[in-house]
């Protein structure tokens, strides 16, 4: 590596690359992108509203993870990768609010308002925790589209031996691991040539730069320059991978809204209750692989963007503020499967019922328990 670098940062990013030397004066920070005077005031009530958002979806799904477990739902496979949706779920919901909210604890002191760069924690936080909200959210997309391909092989081919092997307890747990390590390995991939440099100059709320402190450390999650044209590659391909979902299940969806269609017609041949329940549960797929698809279009297509069209700032701008506000998707797209699942599944609604039963009943055996006490003590005197 030369003696100077030419470094810059995304997601845990901003388009911002920082030139440096170890034996002249530190060079100024240079923008590749240029983010509105309106954006820094948005972007923070943005992040305030996400982070409570985050805090609903996070018991959302803690309810919703309770009626997936119960006996009753998880021997269907369905639903045991509804159970691996929700895990990766709950995990990028917290690892967001740590790495990108404004309640979490930070050490910003007056006058740093501006700045871009962190504090060493901060940075690691920004390398390390932000691989894993990747990896999390990346994954429970490709759970959900993988949970559509096994819905549309078992209706097309009911019979086959396969779909009976697929049912087995160990199958489902086993995938969820795989997909998880996959695409933790993309993830570390776009991170990999990400280093924590510390930086010697920051930005005044004036939009001017000033000097840092010697005993002032302040770092950025950075690429060297040796290393940019490698990344951008990287990245393309990262955002690739990234929208890949949104390429396939647009078909599936397909798939699934032509099987809806048949089994509207095979009601005549069979159980009504029956076709409704298979009805319903091809319905509540489908409304699984759309939501995943309206989630990954956007925040693939701007990494790719970003990375791709490195001579248009518009373009990167742009590309910018998607991701940024992107994040909102996850959250709202995780906070629905409990309701979508209880009205449109009878299996997990009759679940929710007994559960509800059971806790009716317990509190009813305390208050006739209480009641006897009562009556033989006063009969004792």
């Amino acid at each position: 590596m030369d003696s100077t670098n030419s470094t810059e940062f995304d997601h845990g990013t901003t388009g911002t690359t920082a030139s440096y030397s170890t034996t002249t004066a530190p060079k100024d920070l240079v923008t590749y992108v240029d983010i509105p005077d309106w954006f820094n005031d948005a972007f923070n009530l943005f992040n305030f509203i996400l982070a409570i958002l985050q805090f609903v979806a996070f018991g959302i799904n803690i309810l919703h993870m309770t009626v997936l477990t119960r006996k009753e739902l998880r021997s269907n496979a369905i639903y045991r990768l509804m159970i691996g949706i929700c895990i990766c779920d709950m995990i990028s919901q917290v690892m967001s609010f740590i790495a990108f909210s404004p309640f979490w604890i930070r050490e910003v002191k007056p006058g740093e308002e501006c700045y871009v760069t962190t504090t060493y924690r901060d940075a690691l936080i920004n390398r390390y925790g932000v691989a894993v909200l990747d990896d999390t959210q990346r994954s429970s997309t490709w759970l959900g589209l993988l949970m559509a391909l096994y819905r549309v092989v078992a209706v097309m081919f009911p019979m086959s031996s396969v779909i009976g092997g697929l049912t087995k307890k160990y199958v489902v747990p086993v995938t969820v691991i795989l997909v998880v390590i996959l695409n933790g390995l993309v993830s570390t991939a776009a991170m990999w040539n990400h280093e924590i440099v510390r930086q010697r100059k920051d930005y005044n709320c004036d939009g001017t730069q000033h000097l840092l402190p010697e005993t002032e450390e302040r770092y950025l999650t950075t690429v060297p320059r040796d290393k940019s044209a490698l990344h951008a590659k990287i990245t393309i391909i990262y955002g690739i991978i990234k929208a890949l979902p949104s390429l396939i299940e647009p078909v599936l969806a397909v798939l699934l809204v032509i099987e809806i269609h048949k089994a509207s017609k095979r009601r005549k041949s069979v159980s009504k209750s029956d076709g409704d329940k298979s009805d319903n549960t091809t319905k509540l797929i489908l409304f699984v692989t759309v939501s995943s698809f309206l989630l990954e279009v956007p925040n693939g297509f701007s990494h790719f963007s970003y990375s791709f069209f490195e001579d248009s700032p518009l373009v990167r701008t742009i590309a910018y503020l998607i991701m940024c506000f992107a994040e909102i998707f996850p959250v709202v797209n995780s906070s629905t499967h409990l309701f979508v699942c209880f009205f449109m599944s009878t299996q997990y609604r009759e679940t929710v019922k007994s559960i509800l039963r059971m806790n009716t009943q317990k509190v009813v055996l305390v208050e006739e328990c209480r009641t006897t006490m009562t009556k033989t003590v006063s009969k004792s005197f």
